[in-house]
């Protein structure tokens, strides 16, 4: 199950990896950093850009997060059954071919798990600037790239698109290795293990929509008068 631009909701399990690289979403008040922070323009057009998500990876590093502190409180139980619920969600997460390789590199190992639109920090919001915004956010969300970059333009100013990687086999290998663990009963190592899952993710922002660039003329200097000829005697 995919979807496309939904509302990021990142939790304690993201918080580590992502840092200072979330910024804030889109809104008509929010202040995003320069354009340097969102990235160089993708040779791909973004109307070919994979923006979609998968629900179930997402749900993965969920049920990851959870067993984590189900370790925590001492519920060995239900960290195991989060476990396997994780292990299950990955398998399906590996079927979603929408959203497999949605990376600018088109990595097949990195699937994006959620995401969200980034503004330039010359962005000045205005009625008419945030209709666009809202409107190229939900043909987005349809998945009408073309309509959604003529919308977005219309703002006028850098637009990125931010999401959180997730790498498929690191993050099945550190899963299996916390359930063999939790099996062991060595669930301090286990929680290690699902740590390592929730550290290989990543975090990748690309470029939409380049706003105008304003160029300054340079007047023509006057040239200097020609020097009166010499009138010899």
């Amino acid at each position: 199950m995919t979807s496309l631009i939904r509302k990021l909701v990142i939790g304690a399990f993201a918080a580590s990896t992502v840092g200072a690289a979330i910024v804030s979403p889109l809104a008509a008040s929010a202040a995003t950093p320069p354009a340097a922070a969102i990235g160089q323009p993708q040779t791909k057009g973004a109307e070919e850009m994979n923006l979609a998500v998968s629900d179930d990876g997402y749900q993965v590093m969920h049920d990851v997060r959870s067993a984590r502190f189900a370790l925590f409180n001492g519920d060995t139980e239900q960290a195991s059954q989060l476990v396997k619920q994780a292990q299950q969600g990955l398998a399906a997460t590996r079927k979603d071919e929408k959203a497999l390789g949605s990376n600018s590199k088109a990595d097949p190992n990195l699937i994006s798990i959620d995401g969200q639109l980034v503004l330039g920090s010359d962005y000045v919001p205005t009625v008419e600037k945030t209709a666009h915004l809202t409107a190229g956010k939900s043909h987005l969300g349809r998945g009408e790239h073309t309509k959604a970059i003529e919308q977005l333009r219309l703002a006028e100013t850098d637009i990125g698109y931010t999401r959180i990687l997730m790498p498929l086999n690191e993050t099945g290998k550190a899963i299996q290795a916390a359930a063999d663990d939790i099996a062991n009963k060595q669930y301090y190592e286990a929680n290690l293990a699902l740590k390592q899952a929730e550290d290989a993710l990543s975090v990748e922002t690309v470029v939409l929509v380049e706003g105008p660039r304003t160029t300054q003329t340079v007047a023509p200097q006057a040239k200097a008068p020609a020097a009166a000829p010499t009138v010899s005697n």
